[in-house]
């Protein structure tokens, strides 16, 4: 095999060959000029229809190729016009390269699978590109991933809000429980932006949802009452944890401020004692507990409730637990604690979403860490002023997303 064969194969292109003494290497460049190997017919840029004579030559072009040799690689070549009988005078079509870019196609795609693993400005400073240009390839083979993503049956699906922005700005984000990954994503959290997201992924996905987790949220629940019909409604228990820990929280701001000097100084700083489950207490902390609790009825009635709604979870099925959820209603109400009044009252209103969990068995734990990865995400590239290109990053980190191999281009 001659030497320039080797060179060519090398070059990977088909139809294109180096011309002879085609390479040139500067000091941290390489210059590759090649041509058109004879007998290869040229496209119309506009329907790809083949033709066996060009109308002539538009220009000679460089363009940004794969590194080669730990040096930038440059594609030096002629860009030919073909007169199309249906589309007129276009710029040929090259399966290499997209019209009007000045980065071939494998190296757009080299750019962006770097973006998978650094964020858009470390890229731009090791290509040597501008950080606008990362920004749009990154954005654009998403895109193509996206458009191919394969949209499987969800039996259980999850929703869940992530803050994007701060001063109170969310997104909601759809999870298929079971294959513990994302699906979707819209902005905000209202009714209408949920019912959004449904109508666009079609009433056949919809039909086939058994159960839905989510917040005790009424827009969230109301868009899958109206959209997913044969789906019940579970409301999440660790949501339903967090609105306990609020309420016992709040109970233990009251009474710090209506205590004494002297009994504010042994409340104050315990405010994660009251929200750790008593197995979890260290010996000195279990100690601290007890002594504010021998102080403070109002906090003794309090965490007593707060314990003692662990064995609603533990019930092993639903008609236990609605008796016990009928019972501990009522021992709040009775406290006379407006927090667990309050809470009382809200758990009952939601009460057969929460007990919808004994038939399914499905929380959002999922979602956690999926978010962590949002926020290691979103910390790593400073925020993001688009989006679109969050959302994508987002299913492209939780494994949403075709890998690039299926995405390989015949030169």
């Amino acid at each position: 095999m001659s030497h320039s064969k080797i060179i060519t194969d090398l070059l990977g292109m088909q139809g294109w060959e180096i011309e002879k003494n085609g390479i040139e290497i500067e000091d941290d460049k390489v210059l590759v000029r090649i041509k058109r190997k004879a007998g290869i017919p040229f496209r119309c840029g506009e329907c790809g229809d083949q033709y066996l004579f060009a109308y002539d030559c538009a220009q000679e072009r460089i363009v940004r190729d794969f590194p080669i040799w730990g040096r930038q690689s440059w594609l030096i070549f002629r860009e030919y016009r073909v007169n199309c009988v249906r589309c007129g005078v276009h710029v040929e079509k090259l399966d290499w390269l997209d019209k009007g870019q000045h980065q071939t196609l494998r190296y757009e795609r080299y750019v962006a699978h770097l973006c998978d693993l650094l964020p858009v400005l470390d890229v731009a400073e090791l290509e040597g590109l501008d950080k606008g240009t990362v920004y749009r390839l990154d954005k654009k083979w998403l895109r193509i991933r996206e458009s191919q993503r394969v949209q499987y049956p969800v039996t259980y699906l999850g929703i869940d809000e992530i803050a994007i922005k701060r001063g109170h700005k969310y997104a909601t984000v759809f999870y298929d429980l079971e294959r513990r990954e994302v699906i979707g994503l819209v902005k905000g959290r209202k009714q209408r932006t949920v019912s959004h997201f449904f109508r666009r992924w079609g009433k056949q996905m919809c039909k086939q949802v058994v159960a839905v987790c989510m917040d005790l949220w009424a827009a969230y629940r109301n868009s899958v009452i109206l959209h997913c019909r044969n789906a019940a409604v579970v409301f999440d228990k660790f949501h339903v944890y967090s609105y306990l820990s609020t309420a016992i929280d709040e109970v233990r701001r009251i009474e710090q401020n209506k205590a004494t000097a002297e009994g504010r100084e042994i409340i104050k700083g315990s405010r994660w004692l009251w929200l750790k489950a008593s197995r979890n207490l260290r010996r000195n902390e279990s100690r601290r507990l007890e002594a504010i609790i021998a102080l403070n009825q109002n906090l003794q009635k309090a965490y007593l409730l707060k314990e003692d709604f662990e064995q609603f979870y533990a019930s092993p099925n639903a008609e236990s637990a609605e008796q016990f959820l009928k019972e501990w209603i009522e021992r709040c109400r009775e406290s006379k604690l407006k927090p667990f009044a309050k809470l009382a009252k809200r758990i009952w209103r939601w009460a057969e979403g929460i007990l919808a969990y004994f038939t399914h068995r499905i929380t959002n734990a999922v979602s956690e860490g999926i978010n962590n990865k949002i926020k290691v995400l979103k910390r790593r590239s400073y925020g993001f002023h688009d989006h679109e290109y969050f959302f994508l990053k987002i299913l492209n980190i939780t494994g949403a997303l075709p890998e690039f191999k299926y995405f390989n281009h015949d030169f």
